[in-house]
């Protein structure tokens, strides 16, 4: 790829916390002066390299998360049908000759970092039952004794009590 040449990613969307059906789908034409975005029936918008201080790249199961972070903002993209070394290799020389270059990104997350933080997430998913379990087993006796209280339950069969 030389300085002027563009590369352009398809299908691109903004990672949302809900899934969205009616999803934002763009594409970004990258190139060493900066990347453009193009929405369907929109007019490009273009932003420079200047206004990106730091991208990263995760993988994910079935897709790339290309995070963008400068001037206080960060944007999650999510880039499907490429790998991570392409798009690593492609986002390098792009952003090689930018007047302020982005700070390099960190290595790529190893498969058996991220199966050790998934263990990690799964290890503490345990608090919220023993939590909903606790509350059961109180509500349960605060039931029983106000049942008790309310006569409508004997504990006669224990035995005499004192």
């Amino acid at each position: 790829m030389t300085a002027t040449a563009t590369t352009t990613v398809r299908g691109v969307s903004i990672l949302t916390a809900g899934r969205r059906r009616n999803r934002d789908v763009f594409d970004l034409d990258l190139s060493s002066t900066g990347m453009e975005i193009r929405r369907p029936g929109r007019a490009p918008q273009r932003m420079s390299w200047e206004r990106v201080s730091q991208w990263e790249l995760e993988e994910r199961p079935d897709h790339l998360l290309l995070t963008l972070r400068g001037d206080g903002s960060v944007t999650p993209l999510v880039v499907r049908g490429w790998t991570l070394e392409d798009l690593a290799a492609v986002m390098r020389e792009v952003t090689a000759g930018a007047p302020r270059p982005p700070v390099a990104p960190p290595p790529a997350v190893p498969r058996a970092e991220r199966r050790r933080r998934r263990r990690r997430r799964a290890r503490l998913s345990w608090k919220p039952v023993v939590t909903v379990a606790l509350l059961a087993v109180l509500a349960a006796a605060v039931t029983l004794v106000l049942l008790q209280s309310a006569g409508v339950i004997s504990w006669g069969f224990l035995g005499p009590t004192a």
